[in-house]
């Protein structure tokens, strides 16, 4: 009678741990089912309202993405793919850069046959190579260029033909160039 006794109770004792054990994972499902559920709400509502708000701004602010083919890197200078082009390598804070770029544009929407133009930025970081104090922009091996201040180069055949530096040549050139 002794072995009855002392087995049964360790046989009540496992079902009320495995069921204990049970009703703690139950729980523990339903919590982890719980978050899921409310961070999905939480996502529906932030992307609802965020396509909600894009939609209102739509028909306000229809601009449209547009990949700009005309800003290049400095060590790609003479080798563009057309045969003649312009090169314009400006320093952001040149005062006559906007001027620069308006009869750029200009030349490029009204001049029939215009020649294309591309711009440099000598303030980006891949360029940072190609300033010095003194310019040097008859080369003919682009690792030799050298800017101090903004230029425009003529290339034609991947050759610099002719450069115009400073605000008077700059504007003269450009000038010339959209009458």
């Amino acid at each position: 009678m002794k072995k009855a006794k002392v087995n049964s109770p360790k046989k009540t004792n496992s079902m009320i741990s495995t069921d204990n054990e049970m009703s703690k994972l139950i729980i523990l499902i339903l919590v982890v089912a719980l978050v899921f559920a409310l961070f999905y709400v939480i996502t529906l509502f932030v992307t609802k309202k965020d396509s909600s708000s894009n939609s209102t701004d739509k028909g306000e602010n229809n601009t449209e993405i547009s990949i700009q083919y005309e800003k290049i890197l400095a060590s790609n200078i003479l080798s563009q793919k057309n045969n003649e082009y312009y090169i314009l390598a400006y320093f952001s804070d040149d005062n006559y850069l906007d001027l620069y770029k308006s009869y750029l544009s200009y030349y490029k929407t009204s001049i029939e046959g215009a020649v294309p133009y591309y711009l440099v930025d000598m303030n980006d970081v891949f360029n940072k190579s190609f300033i010095a104090d003194e310019s040097n922009l008859s080369v003919s091996n682009i690792k030799d260029i050298k800017f101090s201040q903004t230029a425009l180069l003529r290339i034609r055949d991947n050759k610099i033909i002719s450069t115009y530096e400073g605000n008077e040549q700059i504007t003269g050139k450009l000038g010339r160039m959209t009458k």
